[in-house]
Protein backbone atom coordinates (compact mmCIF):
# COMPACT_ATOMS: atom_id res chain seq x y z
CA UNK A 1 0.00 0.00 0.00
CA UNK A 2 1.40 3.37 -1.11
CA UNK A 3 1.70 5.95 1.62
CA UNK A 4 0.01 9.28 0.76
CA UNK A 5 1.74 12.57 1.54
CA UNK A 6 0.29 16.16 1.73
CA UNK A 7 1.47 19.68 2.23
CA UNK A 8 3.27 20.61 5.32
CA UNK A 9 2.07 23.44 7.55
CA UNK A 10 4.91 25.65 6.39
CA UNK A 11 4.03 25.09 2.74
CA UNK A 12 0.38 25.94 3.42
CA UNK A 13 1.37 29.15 5.21
CA UNK A 14 3.66 30.18 2.37
CA UNK A 15 0.90 29.54 -0.18
CA UNK A 16 -1.57 31.60 1.86
CA UNK A 17 0.94 34.41 2.14
CA UNK A 18 1.55 34.48 -1.62
CA UNK A 19 -2.22 34.46 -2.22
CA UNK A 20 -2.74 37.37 0.16
CA UNK A 21 0.01 39.34 -1.55
CA UNK A 22 -1.60 38.77 -4.95
CA UNK A 23 -5.05 39.76 -3.62
CA UNK A 24 -3.63 42.90 -1.95
CA UNK A 25 -1.88 43.94 -5.17
CA UNK A 26 -5.07 43.42 -7.16
CA UNK A 27 -7.14 45.49 -4.70
CA UNK A 28 -4.51 48.26 -4.71
CA UNK A 29 -4.56 48.45 -8.51
CA UNK A 30 -8.36 48.51 -8.48
CA UNK A 31 -8.55 51.28 -5.88
CA UNK A 32 -5.90 53.33 -7.72
CA UNK A 33 -7.82 52.98 -10.97
CA UNK A 34 -11.13 53.99 -9.36
CA UNK A 35 -9.52 56.99 -7.64
CA UNK A 36 -7.86 58.08 -10.88
CA UNK A 37 -11.19 57.86 -12.72
CA UNK A 38 -12.93 59.78 -9.93
CA UNK A 39 -10.30 62.54 -9.96
CA UNK A 40 -10.61 62.80 -13.75
CA UNK A 41 -14.39 63.14 -13.54
CA UNK A 42 -14.12 65.76 -10.78
CA UNK A 43 -11.58 67.76 -12.74
CA UNK A 44 -13.68 67.53 -15.91
CA UNK A 45 -16.76 68.77 -14.07
CA UNK A 46 -14.87 71.70 -12.56
CA UNK A 47 -13.35 72.61 -15.93
CA UNK A 48 -16.73 72.45 -17.69
CA UNK A 49 -18.56 74.59 -15.14
CA UNK A 50 -15.85 77.25 -14.88
CA UNK A 51 -15.33 77.43 -18.65
CA UNK A 52 -19.10 77.77 -19.17
CA UNK A 53 -19.28 80.61 -16.65
CA UNK A 54 -16.25 82.32 -18.21
CA UNK A 55 -17.69 82.00 -21.74
CA UNK A 56 -20.98 83.58 -20.62
CA UNK A 57 -19.19 86.53 -19.00
CA UNK A 58 -16.83 87.08 -21.94
CA UNK A 59 -19.56 86.98 -24.59
CA UNK A 60 -21.89 89.29 -22.69
CA UNK A 61 -19.26 91.87 -21.65
CA UNK A 62 -18.07 92.02 -25.27
CA UNK A 63 -21.47 93.47 -26.24
CA UNK A 64 -21.22 96.41 -23.82
CA UNK A 65 -22.03 99.74 -25.43
CA UNK A 66 -24.03 98.35 -28.38
CA UNK A 67 -26.56 100.93 -29.57
CA UNK A 68 -29.48 99.97 -31.80
CA UNK A 69 -29.89 103.63 -32.73
CA UNK A 70 -26.44 103.86 -34.32
CA UNK A 71 -27.87 104.24 -37.80
CA UNK A 72 -26.14 106.01 -40.68
CA UNK A 73 -25.49 109.60 -39.70
CA UNK A 74 -26.00 109.04 -35.98
CA UNK A 75 -23.72 110.94 -33.62
CA UNK A 76 -21.79 108.24 -31.76
CA UNK A 77 -20.75 110.73 -29.09
CA UNK A 78 -24.40 110.68 -27.98
CA UNK A 79 -24.62 106.90 -27.63
CA UNK A 80 -26.68 106.53 -24.41
CA UNK A 81 -25.06 103.16 -23.73
CA UNK A 82 -21.52 104.53 -23.41
CA UNK A 83 -21.91 108.02 -21.99
CA UNK A 84 -22.12 109.00 -18.31
CA UNK A 85 -23.04 106.29 -15.83
CA UNK A 86 -23.97 103.90 -18.64
CA UNK A 87 -20.33 103.16 -19.37
CA UNK A 88 -18.52 100.02 -18.22
CA UNK A 89 -17.67 100.27 -14.53
CA UNK A 90 -15.75 98.06 -12.09
CA UNK A 91 -16.93 99.38 -8.70
CA UNK A 92 -15.13 96.56 -6.88
CA UNK A 93 -12.53 94.07 -8.05
CA UNK A 94 -15.07 91.23 -8.02
CA UNK A 95 -17.91 93.09 -9.77
CA UNK A 96 -18.38 94.54 -13.26
CA UNK A 97 -21.37 96.58 -14.48
CA UNK A 98 -22.26 97.64 -18.04
CA UNK A 99 -25.15 98.14 -20.43
CA UNK A 100 -26.13 97.56 -24.06
CA UNK A 101 -29.21 97.91 -26.24
CA UNK A 102 -30.77 94.47 -25.89
CA UNK A 103 -34.07 95.19 -27.67
CA UNK A 104 -32.77 97.01 -29.73
CA UNK A 105 -35.41 99.75 -29.41
CA UNK A 106 -33.73 102.25 -31.72
CA UNK A 107 -35.26 105.51 -33.00
CA UNK A 108 -37.15 103.75 -35.80
CA UNK A 109 -39.22 101.77 -33.28
CA UNK A 110 -40.07 104.88 -31.28
CA UNK A 111 -40.73 107.63 -33.78
CA UNK A 112 -41.25 105.68 -36.97
CA UNK A 113 -38.48 107.75 -38.56
CA UNK A 114 -34.74 107.09 -38.51
CA UNK A 115 -33.74 110.40 -36.99
CA UNK A 116 -30.03 110.49 -36.08
CA UNK A 117 -30.61 113.18 -33.45
CA UNK A 118 -33.36 111.23 -31.67
CA UNK A 119 -32.04 110.48 -28.17
CA UNK A 120 -35.21 108.85 -26.85
CA UNK A 121 -33.46 105.48 -27.12
CA UNK A 122 -32.56 105.63 -23.45
CA UNK A 123 -31.11 102.86 -21.34
CA UNK A 124 -33.97 100.78 -19.93
CA UNK A 125 -33.90 99.13 -16.51
CA UNK A 126 -33.68 95.69 -18.09
CA UNK A 127 -30.65 96.74 -20.13
CA UNK A 128 -28.31 97.09 -17.16
CA UNK A 129 -26.13 94.02 -16.77
CA UNK A 130 -23.25 92.82 -14.68
CA UNK A 131 -21.55 89.95 -12.91
CA UNK A 132 -20.34 89.74 -9.34
CA UNK A 133 -18.95 87.27 -6.84
CA UNK A 134 -21.59 86.55 -4.20
CA UNK A 135 -20.10 84.36 -1.49
CA UNK A 136 -18.88 81.31 -3.36
CA UNK A 137 -21.00 81.71 -6.48
CA UNK A 138 -21.43 84.12 -9.41
CA UNK A 139 -24.59 86.11 -10.03
CA UNK A 140 -25.76 88.06 -13.08
CA UNK A 141 -27.67 91.34 -12.88
CA UNK A 142 -31.09 91.42 -14.51
CA UNK A 143 -32.14 95.06 -14.00
CA UNK A 144 -30.66 98.28 -12.67
CA UNK A 145 -30.45 102.05 -12.79
CA UNK A 146 -26.69 102.71 -12.78
CA UNK A 147 -23.33 101.11 -13.46
CA UNK A 148 -21.73 102.72 -10.42
CA UNK A 149 -23.12 100.54 -7.61
CA UNK A 150 -22.96 96.75 -7.35
CA UNK A 151 -25.82 96.69 -4.84
CA UNK A 152 -28.12 98.44 -7.31
CA UNK A 153 -30.79 96.61 -9.26
CA UNK A 154 -32.04 93.04 -9.31
CA UNK A 155 -29.61 90.15 -9.37
CA UNK A 156 -30.58 86.65 -10.47
CA UNK A 157 -31.53 84.35 -7.63
CA UNK A 158 -30.48 81.32 -9.64
CA UNK A 159 -26.80 80.45 -9.61
CA UNK A 160 -24.74 80.42 -12.80
CA UNK A 161 -23.05 77.31 -11.43
CA UNK A 162 -24.20 74.56 -9.07
CA UNK A 163 -23.26 76.03 -5.70
CA UNK A 164 -23.52 72.67 -3.99
CA UNK A 165 -20.98 71.23 -6.43
CA UNK A 166 -18.61 74.09 -7.34
CA UNK A 167 -17.19 76.78 -5.05
CA UNK A 168 -15.94 80.00 -6.65
CA UNK A 169 -12.98 81.10 -4.57
CA UNK A 170 -12.09 84.27 -6.50
CA UNK A 171 -13.40 86.45 -9.36
CA UNK A 172 -11.40 89.48 -10.43
CA UNK A 173 -12.02 92.11 -13.12
CA UNK A 174 -9.42 94.64 -14.26
CA UNK A 175 -9.57 97.11 -17.14
CA UNK A 176 -7.17 98.64 -19.62
CA UNK A 177 -7.87 101.67 -21.80
CA UNK A 178 -6.32 103.21 -24.89
CA UNK A 179 -7.37 106.58 -26.25
CA UNK A 180 -6.62 107.38 -29.89
CA UNK A 181 -6.74 110.95 -31.10
CA UNK A 182 -8.08 110.13 -34.56
CA UNK A 183 -7.45 113.67 -35.79
CA UNK A 184 -3.70 113.59 -35.20
CA UNK A 185 -3.21 109.80 -34.88
CA UNK A 186 -1.79 110.06 -31.36
CA UNK A 187 -2.35 107.24 -28.87
CA UNK A 188 -2.57 107.47 -25.08
CA UNK A 189 -2.69 104.55 -22.65
CA UNK A 190 -5.46 106.01 -20.52
CA UNK A 191 -9.12 106.96 -20.73
CA UNK A 192 -10.24 109.57 -23.21
CA UNK A 193 -11.91 111.50 -20.40
CA UNK A 194 -8.42 112.24 -19.11
CA UNK A 195 -6.94 112.86 -22.55
CA UNK A 196 -9.68 115.00 -24.11
CA UNK A 197 -9.36 118.16 -22.06
CA UNK A 198 -5.57 118.18 -21.96
CA UNK A 199 -4.61 117.02 -25.45
CA UNK A 200 -7.45 117.70 -27.89
CA UNK A 201 -8.34 121.02 -29.44
CA UNK A 202 -11.83 122.11 -30.41
CA UNK A 203 -13.36 119.85 -33.05
CA UNK A 204 -10.90 116.97 -32.65
CA UNK A 205 -12.24 113.49 -32.03
CA UNK A 206 -10.90 110.65 -29.92
CA UNK A 207 -11.77 106.96 -29.81
CA UNK A 208 -11.45 105.01 -26.58
CA UNK A 209 -10.99 101.24 -26.75
CA UNK A 210 -11.63 99.12 -23.65
CA UNK A 211 -10.19 95.79 -22.60
CA UNK A 212 -11.43 93.76 -19.63
CA UNK A 213 -9.26 91.10 -17.99
CA UNK A 214 -11.01 88.35 -16.02
CA UNK A 215 -9.53 85.87 -13.56
CA UNK A 216 -11.74 83.08 -12.21
CA UNK A 217 -10.77 80.57 -9.51
CA UNK A 218 -12.84 77.64 -8.33
CA UNK A 219 -12.75 74.32 -6.53
CA UNK A 220 -14.98 71.33 -5.91
CA UNK A 221 -17.14 71.46 -2.79
CA UNK A 222 -16.67 67.72 -2.23
CA UNK A 223 -12.89 67.92 -2.72
CA UNK A 224 -11.32 71.38 -2.23
CA UNK A 225 -7.97 70.02 -3.39
CA UNK A 226 -9.34 69.92 -6.95
CA UNK A 227 -8.89 73.52 -8.13
CA UNK A 228 -8.89 75.43 -11.40
CA UNK A 229 -7.85 78.94 -12.47
CA UNK A 230 -9.03 80.52 -15.72
CA UNK A 231 -8.00 83.85 -17.24
CA UNK A 232 -9.52 85.60 -20.23
CA UNK A 233 -9.29 88.96 -21.99
CA UNK A 234 -12.31 90.70 -23.49
CA UNK A 235 -11.92 93.35 -26.19
CA UNK A 236 -15.11 95.41 -26.02
CA UNK A 237 -16.34 95.81 -29.58
CA UNK A 238 -18.07 99.16 -29.14
CA UNK A 239 -15.60 102.00 -28.64
CA UNK A 240 -16.44 105.27 -26.92
CA UNK A 241 -16.30 108.40 -29.09
CA UNK A 242 -15.31 111.82 -27.74
CA UNK A 243 -15.33 115.24 -29.38
CA UNK A 244 -13.64 118.26 -27.88
CA UNK A 245 -16.28 121.05 -27.88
Amino acid sequence: MKKQSGLTLIEIMIALLIGLIIIAATITIYITTIKGSSDTLKSARLNHDLESAMALMVNDIRRAGYWGGAIAGADSTKNPFTIGTADIQIPTASCILYTYDADPDGPANITGINTPTDLTDDVDANEYYGFKLDGTTIRMRLTGTTTADCTDGSWGTGEMIEGNKISITALTFTSAYKCLNVTTALSYNTTCQVVTAANLVTGQKAVESRQINITLNGSLVSDPTVTKTLTSTVKVRNDRIFTQP
